[in-house]
């Protein structure tokens, strides 16, 4: 019998809060392998993933009780979906109120004084927690100090905000403890349709960078994870990819990072030369991409090392707009296109982001990015109502501007609906033309074709997709 104390990791349920199939998805098990990789000599770990395997709320009570932990950490990804941590620790606490819950992720990062309103969470942590955790149950455990760093917590009755935690040298890290989960339900997995869904199964997502010089005012990883960009060992990385097609069969990744190009010590180029050598043989994607570092070396390298399609992020089609209010580094939209056609004809897929609704933005602003979205070349274009999410210039901008609809209090976050006002438009302006436009331009009767292939659907199938997107407009 083990005399270690007890650590659960936790991925809530979703659905716990309320189920959107938009923005539904499934969780990658990196970040939370990884936390239970950096304490598992110090305490047993469990992971549960309740979103994976759609657990009702009770039956995740059932596994709290059945474990009885002595701590449990739950991560939560967004804000839109930051009632499921209230939900989750106020269960957990039912069960049994000394279990210390410690809550991490995106949403905590960013809005910590949200977090720490709710008693049942203990402590709440602030940026990359993989050095945060065991120094926090080493202290719960009175083995260490609590740690300096990346925490918000109560004493006496006060909150005490630390500074946010960052992994100066990621390359340090360990891989992730995958052995703790059913590896192979995530590699298989399908997750709603999406055009950037992996281009293979078995398919796992990686993070092998972090941070992002570049500041764009509507983004929060500046907030998350700091402007300098920190890569890992590319040997390691590709190391870890051999690995997993060894023992898992893996045959597509999903670079899910910030800036995967300007990884520290020309990451990216040792990564995919690393992986022509050693004849990887995967299919990869990236879903962000930084158009103006994919030089003609770099994309010939990354087509070589696998990659099969890149999602570029524009944002806007009015340079006025990406100077001076999204920050967005790109000198001249004019040479955009014949970047997309480069990468396109080295047989790479092209998607591109843009960004409507934005605070300060007049309507033939917003009419400027939907025409160059239709025509910037891109096989497919996703069109986002700006969220002023918490942590961002954007959210600072708009509430100075008294454009946040509600106001700052009543933020909604949420993907599909504008929470932006303007006196030239209205939110429910934007967010009807944002689903409209998307329709009219990626499947229209010349696009349609390749907008089926690039989804890995048919033509009848995107038609109910295009069609359950205009009936969840609800006002």
């Amino acid at each position: 019998m083990s005399e270690k104390k007890k650590l659960m990791l936790v991925y809530p349920n979703f659905r716990w809060q309320k189920f959107d199939r938009n923005t539904m998805w499934e969780l990658s098990p990196e970040t939370i392998c990884l936390l239970a990789a950096m304490v598992r000599d110090i305490v047993d770990v469990k992971i549960v993933d309740a979103q994976l395997y759609n657990l009702s709320l009770d039956a995740f009570g059932d596994r709290v009780r059945e474990y009885a932990p002595d701590f449990i950490g739950i991560s939560i990804l967004t804000t839109e979906y930051s009632d499921v941590l209230d939900i989750t620790a106020r269960k957990i606490k039912e069960i049994n109120r000394n279990t210390f819950v410690i809550a991490g992720g995106v949403h905590v990062t960013t809005n910590y004084k949200m977090v720490m309103k709710n008693a049942d969470v203990d402590y709440a942590v602030r940026g990359e927690g993989e050095y945060v955790l065991p120094a926090l149950l080493k202290y719960l455990m009175g083995q260490g100090n609590l740690p300096a760093e990346g925490l918000a917590y109560r004493r006496d009755g006060k909150e005490i905000v630390q500074k946010r935690a960052i992994v100066e040298d990621i390359s340090k890290l360990p891989w992730p403890a995958y052995d703790l989960v059913d590896l192979r339900a995530y590699l298989v997995k399908k997750t709603r349709p999406a055009p950037t869904n992996p281009p293979a199964y078995p398919s796992l997502m990686m993070v092998p960078t972090r941070g992002c010089p570049f500041g764009c005012s509507f983004c929060q990883v500046d907030e998350i994870s700091g402007k300098k960009v920190r890569a890992r060992d590319p040997e390691d990385v590709v190391d870890e990819l051999i690995f997993l097609k060894k023992k898992y069969g893996i045959r597509s990744i999903v670079f899910f990072t910030d800036n995967l190009l300007m990884g520290e010590k020309d990451f990216a180029r040792k990564l995919f030369k690393r992986m022509i050598e050693k004849k990887l043989g995967l299919k990869w994607i990236m879903p962000g991409t930084a158009l103006f570092l994919l030089t003609d070396e770099m994309l010939d390298l990354m087509k070589a090392s696998g990659c099969v399609g890149l999602n570029i992020a524009i944002e806007s089609g009015n340079e006025r707009v990406l100077r001076e209010i999204v920050n967005k580094p790109i000198k001249d939209l004019s040479k955009v296109p014949e970047i997309i056609k480069k990468i396109k004809d080295r047989g790479m897929y092209c998607l591109a982001n843009f960004i409507i609704g934005l605070p300060g933005e007049t309507w033939d602003e917003i009419r400027d990015t939907i025409r160059y979205a239709e025509n910037c070349g891109a096989e497919y274009v996703k069109i986002f109502v700006a969220v002023p999410l918490y942590g961002t210039r954007l959210y600072e901008m708009a509430k100075k501007m008294n454009a946040i609809v509600g106001g700052e209090e009543n933020l909604k976050v949420d993907w599909r609906y504008s929470q932006v006002r303007s006196n030239e438009w209205t939110a429910k302006d934007v967010s009807i033309l944002r689903a409209y436009e998307w329709d009219r331009i990626n499947f229209s009767r010349d696009r349609i074709k390749r907008t089926a292939e690039i989804w890995g659907m048919t033509e009848e199938e995107l038609k109910e997709i295009r069609k359950k997107t205009r009936d969840d407009l609800v006002f």
